[in-house]
């Protein structure tokens, strides 16, 4: 069954398009992972099925309702990029509001089991809370209405290893309930532990739709470290397809590998002398989101 329903969805800021003929759909159940670099059109389009944003072409639905309609309100719920927690309230104050507000919540256990906070946090002003555990927290007080579908825009920002960890069984734990999830992220190993697709955006179009597995097995690039000494069978190589000098090495990218170092034994080339690493798609993705953001 279709949760999300997305259709030759355009959006443009004045003369700028931001999306541009996105399709795709979710199902029940689903965890779809929503990567690309910065500025790609992530949190647009997380705002766009929120109905934060007006679409200007296309279409897009939630359930089979607009997604601007009332009677999505208690099943769906969203964390966005910053914490938007009330600082001058205690942790324990805060839950109770949320309690409150919806017809069929959390209770105080479950609440406590997700939170893993003691007495003295509890008691504590949410702006005492670190980083990490602000994160964590605004991440539990979405899930107090027993949401069906949940937006989260790079929910793990600021939340340490062992946090971070937690996130993740807490996303497999919803998983398991047949909670439907879209996410967007920048780290690989959450993508890779958590989702079951992936969408990948890039300069406002949708360029993928993919799973981790097959993005992992597809065709892989050979990163090689070489010394100074190659240079000139590497400037003349037709197997290589991009090469830069950092400091005092080579970096060489090629995918045909078994030929390139056959060049390299023909000049005296040692296996001592070079580094060779894989590199996936899902990987230079990665990497190409990281260099956006230096």
């Amino acid at each position: 069954m279709n949760i999300i329903k997305v259709d030759e969805l355009n959006k443009r800021f004045k003369d700028k398009a931001v999306l541009k003929e996105i399709s795709f759909e979710v199902d029940e159940g689903e965890c779809v992972a929503l990567i690309g670099p910065n500025g790609a059109g992530k949190t647009t389009l997380l705002d766009c099925l929120l109905g934060d944003k007006l679409i200007t072409s296309g279409h897009v639905s939630i359930q089979g309702l607009p997604v601007t309609s009332s009677k999505l309100d208690y099943t769906r719920a969203y964390l966005p990029q910053e914490n938007v927690i009330v600082q001058k309230l205690k942790v324990k104050e805060l839950i109770a509001f949320f309690q409150s507000i919806y017809p069929n919540p959390l209770s105080t256990q479950e609440i406590d089991q997700l939170l893993q906070f003691d007495e003295e946090q509890k008691n504590q002003l949410a702006e005492k809370l670190s980083g990490g555990q602000k994160r964590l927290f605004s991440f539990v007080l979405i899930l107090i209405g027993r949401p069906k579908l949940v937006f989260l825009d790079e929910p793990t920002a600021a939340m340490d290893t062992s946090t971070r960890q937690r996130f993740w069984k807490m996303i497999q734990d919803l998983k398991s309930q047949g909670v439907t999830i879209l996410y967007s992220s920048h780290y690989i190993e959450e993508v890779e532990h958590t989702a079951d697709r992936i969408l990948v955006l890039h300069q406002g179009e949708l360029i993928r739709d993919t799973t981790p597995l097959t993005m992992r097995s597809e065709e892989t690039e050979k990163h090689f470290i070489l010394p100074l000494d190659y240079r000139e069978v590497v400037e003349h190589s037709r197997l290589v397809e991009k090469w830069s000098q950092k400091q005092d090495a080579l970096q060489v990218v090629t995918r045909q590998a078994d030929a390139f170092w056959d060049s390299l034994v023909q000049v005296g080339c040692s296996i001592q002398e070079i580094e060779v690493t894989n590199r996936s798609l899902l990987d230079t993705i990665f990497e190409e989101t990281q260099k956006g953001e230096a």
